[in-house]
């Protein structure tokens, strides 16, 4: 087995017990439909967007591919990994896993200090690939986030894929489908994770004792997960900061230049230098990612009110007021101007451009959409 993050990171993928309750018709229709007859498909391609629990889902699959003894849960007709049901009898391979020492498990990620998955990391997979199972059983490669293998990491593994070892399923998640290789597809079960359903989300939620779970829930787009992350962390007084910004450059007539120029004394990383940008320690620290996102998301919002589209689909629904009275300032033709330089915006702080520069760009842009 090997694993590139830490063991506070990983250690709870390996522990779950369950998968989550939108995922159950999806669990029964890939696991309990085949693990009985042992026709689990020889590579599995997990998409869907973040935060809906694809890589909760891929370590439980594993889970219960490498079970020795899975069996019906009596509660939810469900077959299931060994450990989850009430028999003091726990098999070895489950034992194992629950304590990430598995060695029938390959997991690859992006190394700590890399933004791909380099080629020599796949070719160790492939050489670990056709090694005898220790435990006599299945063996499981799981590879995340898939569009990160660099083309000659992709390419190593295709022959892999062309080429199937027995007894042995790679199982691939992605956020970003079309960016893997069309060859890759092509050779995977594709599994389309779509965004879960608004009341089981919702439930779900509430469950997880969050008590404004519906506005969460459409800051997240839908996604369960990425809602109760957003509750516990900082992200909800970045937005209220970067949407305070950038309705005062419309309603008080602030200087753009000075908004862009006090967001990026609070970003964390200065371009191109790698260190932490010196700001008064009481301040907000801010991802340049997070304020590019928070932008977008109000941009796309007002795009939306100007075009009529339903309040369902706004995703900073608590400001709907305010939007809806900023929409009728605003044109159209040029939001959705800003709107196209905002997604290369997401691909430009991942090089070298000036960040304090970029966010003057966009902020002028923003100004400039006044009627």
């Amino acid at each position: 087995m090997a694993d590139t993050q830490s063991e506070n990171e990983i250690l709870p993928y390996y522990r779950q017990n369950a998968c989550y309750p939108w995922q159950l018709p999806l669990w029964q229709q890939l696991y309990s439909n085949n693990i009985v007859s042992d026709h689990f498909p020889h590579a599995v391609l997990l998409c869907g967007v973040t935060g809906i629990g694809k890589k909760d889902l891929a370590f439980y699959l594993a889970r219960g591919l490498l079970c020795q003894s899975p069996d019906e849960n009596p509660e939810t007709g469900q077959i299931e990994p060994c450990l989850n049901l009430e028999s003091e009898k726990k098999c070895r391979s489950c034992q194992l896993f629950s304590t990430a020492t598995h060695l029938d498990l390959y997991h690859v990620t992006t190394p700590v200090d890399k933004k791909v998955i380099p080629v020599d990391d796949i070719r160790t997979l492939i050489q670990w690939s056709v090694l005898s199972s220790q435990l006599g059983g299945k063996k499981v490669i799981i590879i995340e986030p898939a569009e990160a293998m660099n083309p000659n990491a992709a390419n190593s593994l295709l022959k892999t894929l062309e080429e199937p070892v027995s007894n042995t399923i790679i199982i691939l998640l992605t956020n970003q489908k079309q960016a893997l290789l069309a060859t890759i597809r092509s050779r995977c079960r594709t599994i389309d994770m779509g965004i879960p359903d608004k009341k089981n989300a919702l439930q779900w939620l509430s469950s997880q004792g969050l008590t404004d779970a519906e506005l969460m829930l459409s800051l997240s787009s839908g996604s369960p997960l990425r809602a109760l992350e957003l509750s516990k962390g900082t992200q909800l007084e970045v937005r209220h900061l970067i949407i305070s910004q950038l309705l005062s450059i419309i309603t008080d007539a602030i200087d753009p230049v000075l908004v862009a120029e006090a967001l990026f004394k609070q970003t964390k990383i200065k371009q191109g230098k790698g260190k932490r940008a010196q700001t008064d320690n009481k301040k907000l620290l801010i991802n340049a990612y997070d304020i590019i996102y928070w932008f977008d998301s109000v941009v796309s919002d007002l795009a939306k009110i100007a075009r009529n589209c339903s309040k369902d689909s706004i995703i900073n629904i608590d400001y709907y007021q305010n939007l809806q009275q900023l929409s009728n300032k605003l044109y159209l033709k040029k939001l959705l101007q800003l709107y196209d330089s905002i997604n290369k915006a997401y691909y430009e702080i991942r090089g070298q451009i000036n960040i304090n520069l970029l966010f003057e760009s966009l902020l002028i842009d923003w100004n400039n959409c006044q009627k």
